[in-house]
């Protein structure tokens, strides 16, 4: 078993990617006209101040000085000496030759045909993902917990603002809201079992979400696996399904029990079991105990393991217990900002055999590619970003990355 360690992330994960689509255009005059910095009536992005070259518009770089600049024309190529060329951010480079992976000049040394494309930057998006935040709207949340009872504390933590979850970080993914519980006496459940109340995935979703989860109340069952494999349906049948991965949030207070059997809770076998459905259709769960004790440390385990498709074998995933209000908003921050992820989507289709021909700068840094490091390409439209460069990104407000790749590479 291994408990992820409860700490605050940024509260902003705040991402500026991309760069707009152009080629390189590069020409060798000996008289070259300036630059759009260069001459006047200047641009009126030169001198802008900029933390990254992300804040300046296309053709223009953020200098060491931290202002937008350009020496050159990065549509025309104009404003760069003899035997340089310039870049689609406003550099002048030394004409190269094939062997870097940067086709700026013919193999003889002569000045390139500005007409001919030598490199394309293809815009970079990171992946919005669309998280579910299932609630145990069980009886058992009426519990103290902290300065107040588990189903409040958690609600606040989700539905403050500006700190709170879904406010800090609506605009970076897709939120949405299951509320599950069933009502039942003795016996089995009566009326409707599972009762889920959603809210569908959204951008900007707070307002929706805080409408419906404001006016609820704990009810009393915890048919946790019936309640997944209604969610796993509802998003099944969704038409025109939103881009980007998909997880599921679980916040419990209890062991799980089923719509047959309400009590005692035995419902741990059904609720792994749906967990690993929704890993075959590709839906991650991640599992946070509310309260210390309240769940057993087996069948957290077992739910994280199924959510991330963790065999007999493998190392254990992580799962989540939170003791106080802190720990309750580290453990969700923790959750949520490692579902943003460091998947990329490109504007464009590039090569797979040549993709590490092309160059991935963060920050004007640049990273091997197929390296723990550094990136490598996941498909025709996709690159990831890995290990100290995936922190990197995350950890960064207003990153700026880099995708350039030769003309070749590039499926127009």
């Amino acid at each position: 078993m291994r408990r992820r360690p409860l700490g605050s992330l940024d509260e902003s994960i705040r991402l500026a990617l991309g760069v707009v689509a152009l080629g390189l255009a590069l020409v060798g005059c000996s008289a070259p006209s300036a630059g759009p910095c260069a001459s006047e009536p200047r641009h009126i992005a030169c001198g802008r101040a900029c933390p990254t070259s992300a804040y300046c518009p296309s053709g223009f770089h953020c200098d060491a000085s931290g202002r937008c600049d350009a020496l050159c024309d990065a549509f025309t190529g104009y404003g760069c000496p003899s035997g340089r060329g310039c870049t689609h951010d406003g550099r002048c480079i030394p004409l190269a030759t094939a062997e870097d992976g940067a086709i700026v000049a013919p193999r003889d040394g002569s000045p390139r045909d500005p007409s001919v494309c030598a490199e394309v930057s293809l815009q970079t998006r990171r992946q919005t993902p669309n998280v579910m935040l299932v609630i145990d709207q069980s009886g058992s949340m009426h519990e103290r917990f902290g300065g107040g009872t588990r189903w409040n504390v958690l609600r606040d933590a989700l539905l403050a603002e500006p700190a709170g979850l879904i406010a800090s970080l609506q605009r970076e993914v897709r939120f949405g809201l299951a509320l599950y519980s069933a009502r039942a006496d003795d016996g089995p459940a009566i009326g409707m079992c599972p009762m889920v109340e959603t809210v569908p995935f959204a951008l900007e979703n707070h307002g929706a979400i805080a409408r419906v989860y404001r006016a609820a109340e704990p009810i009393d069952e915890t048919p946790t696996g019936e309640s997944i494999d209604f969610l796993l349906d509802l998003i099944a049948s969704t038409p025109d399904p939103p881009e980007g991965p998909t997880i599921l949030v679980l916040a419990t207070d209890g062991e799980p029990d089923t719509c047959a059997v309400p009590n005692p809770q035995r419902g741990q076998p059904e609720s792994v079991a749906a967990v690993e459905r929704g890993y075959r259709m590709g839906i991650r769960t991640f599992i946070l105990s509310v309260g210390r004790g309240t769940v057993s440390e087996s069948h957290l385990q077992a739910v994280a393991n199924a959510g991330v498709g963790r065999r007999p074998g493998d190392p254990d995933a992580p799962f989540w217990v939170a003791g106080d209000d802190a720990g309750l908003r580290g453990a969700l921050r923790a959750i949520v900002g490692g579902a943003l992820g460091c998947v990329v989507d490109l504007e464009g289709r590039i090569d797979m055999d040549a993709a590490c021909t092309g160059r991935v700068e963060l920050n004007g840094t640049p990273l091997p590619c197929n390296d723990p490091n550094g990136w490598q390409p996941l498909s025709e439209t996709t690159i990831e970003l890995r290990g100290e460069a995936c922190d990197r990104l995350q950890g960064g407000d207003g990153a700026d990355l880099v995708a350039t790749f030769p003309c070749n590479v590039v499926f127009i």
